[in-house]
């Protein structure tokens, strides 16, 4: 390059080549999320686009039936600006066994080897029966214990849902599991210039999953047993309702009776309803809070006395209003539902309105998953 080029280029440097990401798609309990990313010309990442879609049946009936779940998908990319067909997604939690492994490994030994190696004395029938994928957690010397995290699923379930995403003319680029996406999601939104330990906590229908970020370290994940479901039947229990009764009232009610009355503070019964709520899921949120500083102790003790800042909630319980102050309450650190996951990729000057009208921490995972391969090395 000439002395006059150089300069040019110096001065007027050349704008990046956009790249486009490839679509985040989860298929969660009731909707169907996708989120599409690409590098702006200054190498920023950008939102270019979103939907999430109700399924209108069950998720298995939606999963098994072609026809429906091909016209769900059109609607999705008609919904929104989505390039290309190439998707990274995960399988439905209900078809994926995620659990922690502790194993060691042996001088020569392929960490992958070891990690097989116990999995076909604990697993039922041949390991070719299964897909099996994994993240190490914490890696020690060779003769120590490690901790990974494996995700488990039959081959048959993999290859249906592999199949499901090609009768949708989808290119199924790669699947994840859901530690995996909010790794990286966490990783993106947090602060470039620390590594503030992030625990993240995933409720879903029956378990829910305690992750621990650091930077862009996954440090601690553990599944617990503590669901949707548990506090629903606790609910229906005490109430003498049904599940389904108990299910709308949550939806519209406030687990934080402070709040409960500052948004009706003519409502006696919004108050009482929430004071009642609050009492009957206290005790099994205690448990879950001894879950959680268990894992603020282990996190301490792995991160040479770096605790553990914030708390991140997310999934069906997150949706609870009050759930935060609740378990704030508990716990003394910042809890809070994790914020719109797109809020950090939306273009400078992009409008209040837009952001907060398309703000969904529903997206969380499948915005995660859109991330993959498009962060700096180190981050992804």
């Amino acid at each position: 390059m000439g002395a006059l080029a150089a300069a040019i280029q110096r001065f007027y440097p050349v704008a990046k080549t956009r790249r486009i990401g490839p679509i985040g798609l989860e298929c969660s309990l009731s909707e169907l999320h996708m989120v599409q990313m690409a590098t702006d010309s200054d190498g920023s990442l950008v939102v270019t686009a979103r939907a999430s879609l109700p399924y209108g049946a069950p998720r298995e009936e939606m999963l098994a039936s072609p026809k429906r779940m091909r016209e769900l998908v059109h609607r999705a990319l008609n919904a929104d600006r989505f390039q290309g067909r190439l998707v990274v997604s995960m399988l439905p939690s209900s078809a994926t066994r995620i659990q922690s492994l502790n194993y060691q490994v042996r001088d020569g030994q392929p960490e992958s080897d070891a990690i097989l190696a116990l999995l076909a004395e604990r697993l039922d029938g041949e390991l070719s029966d299964y897909v099996i994928d994994y993240i190490p957690v914490r890696t020690a010397t060779r003769n120590e214990d490690r901790l990974a995290i494996v995700a488990i699923a039959s081959k048959e379930a993999v290859i249906a849902y592999l199949e499901t995403l090609r009768k949708c003319g989808l290119i199924a680029g790669s699947l994840e599991i859901g530690p995996s996406a909010i790794r990286r999601l966490v990783s993106a939104i947090g602060r470039k210039d620390s590594h503030e330990n992030v625990l993240t906590i995933n409720f879903g229908r029956r378990s829910s999953y305690l992750s621990v970020i650091s930077g862009s370290r996954l440090i601690f994940d553990q599944q617990v047993k503590f669901g949707e479901i548990e506090l629903l039947e606790e609910i229906a229990t005490t109430l003498d309702m049904s599940v389904d009764s108990v299910h709308g009232l949550v939806n519209k009610a406030s687990f934080d009776p402070q709040s409960a009355a500052a948004q009706a503070p003519g409502s006696r019964f919004d108050i009482d309803a929430s004071e009642t709520l609050m009492e009957i899921v206290k005790p099994i949120f205690v448990r879950m809070a001894e879950e959680i500083n268990r894992a603020l102790i282990y996190t301490t003790s792995q991160t040479r006395g770096q605790a553990v800042r914030r708390i991140y909630l997310l999934g069906s319980i997150a949706r609870w209003h009050g759930m935060d102050q609740l378990l704030n309450s508990l716990v003394r650190l910042p809890v809070e539902t994790i914020p719109n996951p797109l809020q950090t990729f939306y273009r400078e000057g992009t409008p209040d309105k837009i952001i907060n009208e398309q703000a969904k921490p529903e997206l969380a995972l499948a915005t995660g998953l859109a991330l993959r391969g498009m962060l700096d090395h180190g981050r992804d």
